[in-house]
Order: C-alpha cells, then structure tokens, then sequence
C-alpha cells in the first residue's frame, strides 16, 4: 500500500479551513460570532488536549508554561479578529488576506533585528500590496463597508498570528511542540471565558440550522488544525506555511462555485470581482513563496 504523500497534509487542511469559514459564517448568522468562537475555541482545546499524551524532552516550568500562555493569549485575540473578518466581511476577501502572516512573520523579525530585510521580502510586501487593491477594489458603496471591515479585521488577525508564530519559534524548544501547543490552546479556551457577557440572547432560541453549521465548522477546523500542527512536525514550518496559505485560493472557488450551498451570497459581487479576489490570492500565495524561499 503506497504512503500518503505528506504535502498532501497541508493542503487538504487547507481546503479544510476554507470549508470551515464558510460553515462558520452561517453559523454566526443565527448563533453570533462570540458564542461560535467560543464554542470553537473550546472544540480545538479538547482536540490539542490529546497532545499531553505525546512525551517531551523538557520538563513542564514556570517559565515554559508562562511563555505558552502568552503564545495562547495573543493567538486569542488574533481568534477575535478572524471572527470579526468572517463573521462581519467576507469570506473570499478574509480568508486570503489571512495568508499575510508569513510577511509579518518577515516584518517583524527585521523590526526585531533577528534578520534584514532583502528584495525577496521587499518584493513579498510589494505583492501583498498589490493584493490588497485587488481584492478591495471593484465594489458598489454598501460593499465597501463589508470589504474594509474584511481587510482591517483580516489583517490584524494575520499580524496577531504572526507575533504567536514568533513566539513559539522563540520558546518551543525549551519544551516540546506537543505540550506547548496543548497549554496554547487550552489558554486560548480558557480566555474565551471573557466572551460569555458578549452572547447574545439564549442559546436555547438560536435555530437549530444554526448550530449544526457551527459544530459542523467547529470541528472541520480543529481537524484541520492538528493537519497543520503534524505537518510542520513533519515537513517543517516552511514547506507547511506555503502549502497551507493555498486556503485562499479555495475560500475564493469554493464561495464562487458552491457558496450558495452554504448561503453564501458573496459570488453575487459579480464575476469581475471574483475574478479580481481569485487574482489577489494568487498574488500573495506568491508573495509567501518568495519570503519561504529568501
């Protein structure tokens, strides 16, 4: 029996999250977007838990724990931001625009002084600019508002993502990856506490449809991110980042080919839009291949 090709792993979780954000935008449609983060964030806690069992080198501190936990509260917030771009923006413009965090990661590194910043990187934020114009172009007025709200909220998430990138790659090998991402995460479920004041109305009257969209993209997403987490055990963080930020190129055909399963309305934009998002996300799929390869 031939073995499953291991690249294979973060592209399918790619497909994976692009399938999530789109349950996850109808579930919020009768279930809000606070109670389906939470609810999400204590789903992936429940799956990383099972990470405890997989034995490290180094034994738990203080000061393992602490770093984690920070790791888990900045990833927190950047939760909050990705919500707000899915739940508030749209899906083809939110998703794509998340795939900026390996830039960041660059930005930030040099803003650091842990590396400088080459042409490659030059060219990268270039494209992401480029990008940028693309996939906020195009738009009537009342658009505009949903389509800002998709980039600001989008890339702030991605910026956040890429602090709790720097993080682990900083304090993960005092450690070990799998306790680590396990405390991360649970950190992540235990800050979504603060969000219960923010539920609105009674659980008990969210319609039934809306809670089977959220469960379902729930679940899809900590299964695709435990993908993530194997591959970059696995292939390496690198080879995981370019393969996996393909999710913008299928959040942009998925919404544009069956969104409307999902009551997505967003290829009712028009083809020229769509056309312009599907280019946007190719632009900044190349803008992460040249900071991976710099």
């Amino acid at each position: 029996m031939p073995h499953l090709n291991p690249m294979l792993v973060p592209l399918g979780a790619a497909l994976g999250y692009a399938f999530a954000a789109l349950m996850l935008k109808r579930g919020t449609d009768g279930a809000g977007p606070w109670r389906v983060n939470f609810l999400t964030n204590w789903v992936q806690a429940a799956l990383f838990s099972l990470l405890w069992l997989v034995p490290v080198e180094h034994a738990a501190s203080v000061a393992n724990v602490s770093h984690a936990v920070l790791s888990g509260t900045i990833f927190f917030i950047g939760q909050i931001f990705t919500f707000l771009a899915l739940s508030r923006g749209d899906v083809s413009v939110a998703t794509p625009v998340l795939g900026s965090k390996v830039v960041f990661v660059a930005l930030f590194s040099a803003a650091l002084g842990t590396e400088r910043l080459g042409v490659a990187t030059w060219l990268a934020v270039l494209l992401t600019a480029g990008a940028t114009v693309l996939l906020g172009t195009g738009h009537v007025q009342g658009q505009r508002d949903a389509i800002l709200r998709s980039l600001v909220y989008g890339f702030s998430a991605a910026a956040l993502y890429a602090m709790t990138d720097l993080t682990q790659q900083r304090w993960v090998h005092e450690w070990g990856f799998s306790h680590y991402a396990a405390t991360l995460f649970l950190t992540v479920a235990v800050l979504s506490l603060t969000l219960l004041p923010l539920l609105r109305g009674d659980g008990r009257k969210v319609p039934s449809e809306s809670w089977c969209w959220t469960v379902a993209g729930a679940c899809t997403l900590a299964v695709q991110a435990c993908g993530v987490a194997w591959s970059i055990i696995t292939i390496g963080a690198t080879s995981t980042n370019v393969l996996y930020n393909s999710r913008g190129l299928w959040s942009v055909t998925l919404v544009w080919t069956i969104g409307h399963w999902f009551g997505n309305a967003e290829r009712g934009r028009g083809r020229a839009v769509m056309v312009r998002r599907l280019v946007g996300s190719l632009l900044l799929l190349g803008a992460i291949l040249l900071i991976a390869h710099r």
